[in-house]
């Protein structure tokens, strides 16, 4: 297989026009009229996200994660994730990884790494997000906005590892980030010391 085989930029879909049925200031909806690629009319809905997601997630020296907590009104269930915002259209990712992990947790972070790209939802959605990994830690106090009601708390990375491997967190960023994270650190991307506290060993 080369490198070829990975892309196919060839676009089977015909659109023939397009509504927009719905907007707010989070995102709108474009109702597509398209030729489908077996050659049938019909309409294709693309949800068009105004915000670029971002996450961050904080590590302790002693490989401690922090994490946030909060009811997640679509799901209907508290969720425990990252801290986690959306960066206004012009707004640097790192801008606003900066600002999320201040409001949400109190730190600032000495280091600030992009370690993820992701496409949230691509069968629905355009919605975007990148994800850093935030480490020398200096904590200070956390700023959540109004309509945020959060509790926080650390665990060390093999737990939080564990619960993303069971299920028991489902956050699909914080998901993404801990994997990506426990990749680096068999792979050498991380500090020595980070890594093994890390991973245990």
């Amino acid at each position: 297989m080369t490198d070829n085989d990975w892309d196919d930029d060839a676009n089977p879909w015909t659109i023939t026009g397009m509504t927009q049925p719905f907007a707010n200031d989070w995102f709108r909806i474009d109702a597509h009229d398209v030729i489908h690629p077996n050659g049938q009319p019909g309409t294709y809905g693309v949800i068009r996200i105004r915000r670029l997601a971002v996450g961050v997630l904080p590590i302790e020296p002693d490989g401690r994660v922090h994490l946030v907590g909060q009811w997640r009104f679509p799901l209907g269930r508290y969720s425990w994730e990252m801290p986690e915002g959306g960066a206004e259209p012009g707004e640097p990712a790192l801008a606003c990884a900066k600002r999320e992990l201040a409001e949400e947790t109190g730190f600032t972070a000495g280091k600030l790494e992009p370690i993820l790209e992701m496409d949230m939802s691509n069968s629905l959605t355009d919605e975007m997000a990148v994800i850093f990994l935030a480490t020398d830690l200096r904590p200070g106090a956390a700023r959540p906005e109004p309509t945020e009601v959060l509790k926080r708390r650390s665990a060390p990375f093999a737990d939080v590892l564990e619960r993303v491997a069971d299920g028991r967190l489902r956050d699909s960023m914080t998901v993404a980030a801990v994997l990506r994270a426990h990749h680096m650190a068999i792979t050498g991307r991380i500090a020595p010391g980070l890594a093994r506290a890390m991973l245990g060993r």
